[in-house]
Formats: C-alpha cells, structure tokens, sequence
C-alpha cells in the first residue's frame, strides 16, 4: 500500500498575506498605509520619510523582512483600532493537497511556554507548511470544510530526504 493511498482527505493550505506588514528597524511591526516601491528613505524607521508610508501594528517582529524595491501595497481594510487586517490567501500549489485526519484524543502539547490541547493530526505529502499558517480540511459531505488553526509541524523523514509532514491542530470556531 502506498504512503498516497492512504490520504484519503482533501485540505487547502491558507498562508496570510504580510506583504503590508514589515519588521522596522527597531524590531517593530509596520503596515503600509501609503502605496510605494521601497526606498533607503521610505524604509521603517530609518528613512527620512518612513512615518509617510508607514505605521505601527502595535507588533513586534512578526511581519517580513523590509525589501528594497519591493511594490508595498497600501492595507486597505483595518479593524476598529487602526490596524490592518490579516488577509489570508491560497498558498501556492496548496490548494487541494491529498492528506488524512486524524483525533488525537485531546494531546497535550507544549510549545514555547504554552501549554495547548491539539484536537486532530493532520498527514501531508512533503509540502511547505508553518505554524505560521491554517488548513481547510475537507471532511465530507456531511460535515464539509472545517479551518483549522496549524500548532506545530513535523518533518517526518524516511532515512534519506523528507517523508511527510505531520500536523497538530486546533479547530477554529
């Protein structure tokens, strides 16, 4: 029996879109609030002119690395606080991946210095996947899509490369 044989689920991969949102030279998240193409004097917060394209999330360190010559897109939705939202997209090629569900009867895992209860493993192919992003898993007819919040990734290998992946998660109500 082969290792795709017994995916037997269809899941896609959600990645959130931080284009607009970059880490400033202080360590500090920023949103770009003004369309533009990056420049040493647009970057945050170094840049003469920063404080014009952007403003802070209020976040530290999680948006991406500042590039220049990037097209930086203005974040056209925000909450009630002033902030953008998270805008979350179909990952490339990870729009209808083969996988298998599975209840891990409520495991416990610990990561950093929090301690969560995962409610499903999910088993992919040897694809791109983060904690840093969400699944869409297929269940069925019945119960249709459910999103589920991805908690920790394992790389399992074979002996020689990557295998697949496994992936604790956590519903998303």
């Amino acid at each position: 029996m082969s290792y795709a044989s017994l995916l037997i689920n269809s899941c896609t991969v959600e990645r959130h879109s931080q284009v607009n949102i970059v880490v400033g030279t202080d360590g500090n998240d920023y949103y770009c609030a003004f369309a533009h193409t990056a420049t040493a004097d647009n970057r945050p917060i170094t840049g003469f002119d920063y404080w014009k394209y952007w403003k802070p999330t209020g976040g530290t360190g999680t948006g991406a690395v500042w590039v220049l010559g990037t097209a930086y897109v203005a974040s056209n939705t925000t909450d009630a606080y002033g902030n953008p939202v998270i805008v979350w997209a179909i990952a490339t090629g990870l729009g209808d991946e083969p996988c298998r569900l599975m209840s891990t009867g409520g495991r416990e895992l610990k990561i950093g210095a929090e301690l969560v209860i995962a409610d499903y493993k999910l088993f992919l192919g040897d694809v791109t996947i983060s904690e840093q992003d969400r699944v869409w898993v297929y269940a069925g007819t019945i119960k249709g899509w459910a999103l589920y919040e991805i908690l920790l990734v394992k790389d399992i290998q074979d002996g020689v490369d990557s295998h697949h992946k496994e992936c604790f998660l956590r519903s998303v109500r």
